[in-house]
C-alpha cells in the first residue's frame, strides 16, 4: 500500500503542474484554453528532438519554457487578444471555440510531423529508484515533484511580491477597475498567457519520459481541468494538493480494484466532490 501511494503522490505532482498553467489564465482572464495538453505534447516533442541532440532532458527544460512562453504569446496575440473586450461568458464560451481549434491543428500538424506513433525519451538514469523506509522512489518523479514545488513557489512570490505580478492579481479581480489605475490589461494578459503556456515545459519533460503520442494531450488536459475544479477556481494555491489529492485517490483505487479502474475512481471522486464541495476542496481565492 505504501509504494502504491508513493506513486500517487508523484502522478499527483505532475496533474498539480499541469493544473497550474489551466489555473493562471482562466483566473487571470476566464480563458479557458483546450490546447494547453497539446502545447505540452508539443513541448516534449520538442525535449525529444534535443535529447537527439545529446541535451538532458531537464536540461532542456528551459530552453523549451521559453520557446513555449513565446509561442504562448504569439498565440495570444493572435486568437485570443480580441477577447479581452467580451463579457466573462463571452470570454470563456470563445476561449473554448479557439482552442478547440488550436488543439485540432497542433494535434494534426504533430501527426503528420512525426506520425502518430507512440514516442518515449530514455535516458541513462530513466529507470534510476532509491530506497527509503523499505519503499523504492523513482528518480525522475522526484526530481518532478520537486520541480513542481519550486515553480509552484517561484510563481507565488513572482504574483505577491513584483510589481507585475501585482498587476495580474488586479486584473484577474477586475479589469476595468485595473485598467482605471493604469495597468496596462492587454499586456497583463499577454504575458499571463506566455506564462501559463511556458509552464507546460515541467510537465512536458516527464510525460515525455513515460510515453506520448500526438493525441494524448487531450487526456492530460482533462486531468488538468478536474485538478482546477478540485481545487476551487481561481485558486491557484490549491492545484498542487488538488492534484495530490487526485494521484492519491486513483492510486488507492488501483490497490484495491486494479488499473483498468483507475480512470472511473478519478472520475467518481471529482463528482463526488463537486457535488459535495461546489466550490472546491479549497477555500477560492482570486488571483
Amino acid at each position: 500500500m505504501g509504494q502504491t501511494l508513493v506513486y500517487g503522490v508523484l502522478n499527483g505532482a505532475l496533474y498539480g503542474i499541469i493544473a497550474l498553467g489551466i489555473a493562471l489564465v482562466f483566473g487571470v482572464m476566464r480563458y479557458l484554453n483546450l490546447a494547453q495538453g497539446s502545447l505540452i505534447i508539443l513541448g516534449a516533442y520538442g525535449i525529444l528532438f534535443l535529447f537527439h541532440l545529446g541535451v538532458d532532458p531537464f536540461a532542456s527544460m528551459p530552453l523549451i519554457a521559453f520557446l513555449l512562453f513565446l509561442l504562448g504569446g504569439a498565440l495570444f496575440w493572435a486568437s485570443f487578444s480580441r477577447l479581452i473586450a467580451l463579457s466573462e461568458a463571452g470570454r470563456i464560451k470563445n476561449s473554448l471555440l479557439i482552442s478547440f481549434g488550436l488543439m485540432l491543428l497542433i494535434d494534426n500538424l504533430a501527426t503528420l510531423l512525426w506520425t502518430g506513433d507512440e514516442r518515449s525519451i530514455t535516458p541513462a538514469y530513466s529507470g534510476l529508484t532509491f530506497g527509503i523506509a523499505g519503499l523504492r522512489f523513482p528518480l525522475i518523479g522526484c526530481v518532478g515533484v520537486l520541480s513542481a514545488l519550486v515553480i509552484i513557489v517561484a510563481l507565488h512570490l513572482f504574483l505577491a511580491r513584483t510589481y507585475f505580478g501585482k498587476s495580474i492579481m488586479a486584473v484577474s479581480q477586475d479589469h476595468e477597475a485595473a485598467s482605471l489605475m493604469g495597468v496596462n490589461v492587454n499586456l497583463t494578459c499577454l504575458v499571463s498567457f506566455a506564462i501559463s503556456v511556458g509552464l507546460a515545459s515541467i510537465p512536458s519533460a516527464l510525460i515525455g519520459l513515460k510515453s506520448f503520442s500526438p493525441t494524448v494531450g487531450i487526456q492530460w488536459f482533462n486531468k488538468g481541468v478536474i485538478v482546477v475544479m478540485l481545487s476551487g477556481i481561481g485558486n491557484i494555491n490549491g492545484v498542487f494538493p488538488a492534484g495530490l489529492f487526485l494521484g492519491i485517490m486513483e492510486a488507492i483505487s488501483v490497490y484495491f480494484f486494479g488499473a483498468p479502474y483507475r480512470e472511473v475512481t478519478g472520475l467518481v471522486v471529482f463528482v463526488l466532490v463537486m457535488v459535495l464541495f461546489p466550490k472546491g476542496l479549497f477555500k477560492r481565492q482570486e488571483l
